[in-house]
């Protein structure tokens, strides 16, 4: 009897090797999906590749799987990005001593900003004081010298433009009310504390990839000491529209070429 021949792998062994150096123990889906995207994205294999003990550190420690699909959305938007050619990135570019945000964004060859990634963690609708409590947590990552931006991933919630502008209306009330004990509470000094943080936020992306194509909206900081330019903006929302789906990586790559050509303003 002819023995059947072994069934192909439904990834390269290489792929394989670096899935389960840094995914190792993680559920078989979530090691399913980051080898779809590292075999999709010759881009997304370099960078888990530079970064492979950073990524294997956390998520190992992450203390359950909330912690893991924390890391996850930090993947997933590292792997939409990297799809076009006029953004590089760097991953936890402040070291571990040193509160930092998750990327550091490189744009074309004269532009630079940081996007600190954080998962929306509740089952039902977000409202502002629930999206308040997020973004203030986050400030505290966000260094002074450069531009920064505050990305949510809120999977199949209807987190809108609108809903961010209520939240931090609600936070701009309390710093307006000089409400101290409220932001001691989120862990500020005072509401001159947390405005000085709130200054370093250029402003908020949402990410919903449960949409097909994923949806994304931007709010901007109109009061941010360093905003985020209106190119880098659109092109980071191309690519979170965009770049998720497999085999995309090509015609991102099309698109950035043309948009290279352009002159910028």
């Amino acid at each position: 009897m002819t023995a059947s021949p072994p069934r192909p792998s439904r990834w390269s062994k290489k792929t394989d090797q670096l899935v389960h150096h840094v995914a190792q123990r993680c559920p078989p889906g979530l090691q399913s999906e980051l080898a779809r995207w590292i075999e999709h994205s010759p881009r997304f294999r370099s960078f888990i590749t530079a970064n492979q003990d950073k990524v294997r550190k956390k998520l190992t420690t992450a203390e359950d799987e909330a912690g893991r699909l924390d890391v996850r959305a930090e993947l997933l938007v590292a792997y939409m990005i990297v799809a076009d050619r006029r953004f590089e990135l760097s991953f936890e570019a402040y070291g571990a001593r040193r509160l930092g945000p998750d990327l550091t964004v490189p744009f074309r060859a004269n532009q630079r900003f940081n996007l600190e990634v954080t998962r929306l963690r509740t089952l039902g609708d977000a409202g502002s004081t629930k999206l308040a409590n997020v973004i203030s947590g986050k400030l505290r990552q966000l260094p002074g010298e450069m531009p920064n931006a505050l990305l949510i991933a809120a999977r199949g919630l209807p987190l809108t433009e609108d809903s961010l502008v209520e939240a931090v209306r609600l936070l701009k009330t309390h710093t307006d009310q000089r409400d101290d004990v409220f932001f001691a509470r989120r862990g500020f000094k005072d509401a001159r504390d947390f405005y000085a943080q709130y200054m370093h936020l250029g402003g908020i992306f949402v990410l919903d990839e449960a949409r097909v194509p994923a949806g994304a909206v931007f709010s901007p900081n109109r009061e941010a000491r360093h905003p985020l330019s209106k190119e880098a903006v659109a092109g980071l929302l191309q690519c979170l529209t965009a770049a998720h789906q497999p085999g995309t990586e090509r015609a991102q790559r099309r698109a950035s070429v043309a948009a290279s050509a352009t002159p910028p303003k």
